[in-house]
């Protein structure tokens, strides 16, 4: 059994932990065959439905704004459309795992948000300002849009706020 998190493409529904017995559980999850995506720095994955982009399923915003934050050659080249499954990175097996509890907490469990910035004149040090949000994808919309508007902006995270 892998723990997961279900991150719903519609955002009138909240994100919720699921647990997942086997691939036709990952595969109920998101309707259909699946696809991984890695979610490196957050040593997890997503699976998403492997055709549905062909199948026209709707954006998920909240899947694709994780992902563009990770790695940002993806922005706006590339979406994540329907339910999107995040488990932890594969065992040495091939195996999923459980998601680790560092994301569960920082998406279930904090309080406040802030957007974090790395420039090209400082890549070693990230710094903020003091914009706080409830929502970790509202923090994350947020630090995407002034990456786009800032070209000094090397990479943005979205980190707990410490008030």
């Amino acid at each position: 059994m892998v723990h997961a998190i279900q991150i719903p493409h519609d955002e009138d529904r909240p994100l919720y932990k699921v647990e997942v017995n086997d691939l036709s559980g990952m595969q109920a999850a998101v309707g259909g065959l699946i696809q991984a995506i890695d979610l490196g720095p957050l040593h997890s994955t997503f699976f998403v439905n492997e055709e549905g982009k062909l199948e026209k399923q709707s954006i998920n915003r909240r899947a694709t704004l994780m992902w563009w934050l990770l790695f940002p050659s993806a922005r706006h080249m590339d979406v994540i459309v329907g339910e999107a499954l995040m488990v932890g990175h594969p065992d040495e097996e091939g195996n999923s795992t459980d998601v680790p509890e560092a994301v569960t907490k920082l998406l279930f469990e904090t309080k406040s948000y802030k957007a974090e910035f790395q420039t090209y004149d400082h890549p070693t040090k990230f710094n903020g300002n003091q914009r706080r949000f409830e929502d970790y994808f509202e923090a994350a919309n947020y630090g995407l849009g002034k990456a786009e508007s800032w070209t000094a902006v090397q990479r943005v995270r979205v980190v707990p706020a410490e008030d």
